[in-house]
């Protein structure tokens, strides 16, 4: 969740593995029954609009339904698409000019929210009934949504800061259903459980929230080295509760010219842990145009994270899993397509994806705006 949440299949491994692969092809040979087919990515839909093309937020709220949201503000307001019965359509929206919508999460096709941010504009809480979609808060242009995540209508989390200062920033924001409360004025990222189990994080902290109080723990050293010279700023960027006992945060070491690396880091109910390794990526999390990512999970113990590339080249989307980082196959070439947001469909390890096409190192070039979908 930059307030994000999602993940691929895993490829099974050792003496079991190759047992359980070698009886399926058997089977298929002497049955004549095709083997299952890899999943894979594949583009479900383009539009082309104009020079602000890009999905910037994607939301599952079933296995046939969602939500996407296409356009990075200035001259046109963003637009609304829906998938119903596996079709995407453009759908009646309360988008406004000099907005993007940062985010978006569900719990169900009545229950959808999406989080704007606004150039120069207010940041925005839109909700989806089933039926309308309808304002529930703005705040001051001062104060950018970053994140967000959603547990029940009646439980919404909204979270900006800033990175790279003390000053404060929209801080954390908890909707009961009836009214906003501010419990935090620095946190910057986060994921919720329930009402009295929310993560997030702010610098090298990773935060806890009871119901009654923040409690902060250091991941400094979890997270890549600092230089001498101190020209990067390592810091967490994104963070993904998934359980109790089951919660990732990412890492960047925020290198002054490269970017990166990215790491990812795990709490199993007692500790943090790093579970990559360092180094082989730089620049970092953010593609969807927020300090941190829109990753998700995969449903078999990985993650889908979208990455963003150097100045004026395309991102990529990494794969974590069974501990390794891994550069995913997209279908069209890496060097011509950036993801901005992933999200798992409930109940399977597939996923939506947005983002958009464009020419070879030149993110404005004839830009596309296109849906993905992993299965």
């Amino acid at each position: 969740m930059s307030l994000r949440a999602a993940w691929p299949i895993t490829v099974a491994a050792g003496a079991a593995g190759l047992l359980a692969l070698g009886t399926v092809a058997a089977t298929a040979a002497t049955t004549g029954a095709r083997p299952a087919t890899a999943q894979k990515w594949r583009i479900t839909t383009s539009v082309k609009t104009n020079g602000t093309a890009d999905f910037t937020a994607v939301v599952a709220t079933g296995k046939t339904t969602g939500w996407a949201f296409d356009g990075t503000g200035f001259d046109s307001a963003p637009i609304a698409y829906q998938l119903s019965g596996g079709k995407w359509k453009k759908a009646s929206f309360p988008g406004k000019k000099n907005e993007e919508v940062i985010t978006a999460a569900a719990t169900s096709p009545s229950n959808v929210w999406a989080f704007t941010q606004g150039f120069g504009a207010p940041s925005r809480v839109l909700h989806y009934n089933g039926h309308t979609w309808s304002v529930v808060k703005a705040f001051s242009a001062a104060d950018q949504i970053e994140d967000a995540s959603v547990v029940a209508a009646n439980d919404v989390w909204v979270f900006g800061g800033v990175v790279y200062s003390n000053q404060p920033g929209l801080g954390v924001w908890h909707y009961n259903g009836s009214k906003w409360t501010q419990l935090s004025k620095t946190i910057q990222g986060g994921s919720a459980l329930s009402a009295s189990n929310v993560w997030g994080f702010q610098g090298v902290n990773v935060e806890h929230w009871n119901g009654v109080r923040w409690t902060a723990t250091s991941v400094k050293s979890l997270l890549p080295t600092q230089s001498k010279q101190k020209l990067n700023h390592p810091a967490l960027v994104g963070i993904l509760a998934l359980s109790a006992k089951n919660v990732y945060a990412i890492g960047n070491g925020f290198q002054e010219d490269e970017g990166g690396p990215v790491v990812v880091l795990h709490y199993n109910g007692s500790k943090w842990t790093r579970v990559s390794p360092q180094g082989q990526f730089g620049f970092g999390p953010g593609a969807g145009g927020s300090d941190g990512p829109e990753f998700s999970s995969d449903g078999s113990g990985g993650l889908w994270l979208p990455m963003m590339g150097p100045i004026e080249s395309s991102g990529f989307l990494l794969h974590f899993a069974a501990g390794k980082l891994t550069v995913a196959a997209l279908p069209v070439a890496n060097s011509k397509i950036t993801i901005s947001a992933v999200s798992r469909i409930p109940g399977t390890t597939q996923q939506l994806a947005g983002g958009f096409t464009h020419a070879s190192g030149n993110l404005g070039g004839n830009p596309v705006a296109v849906l993905l979908k992993y299965s």
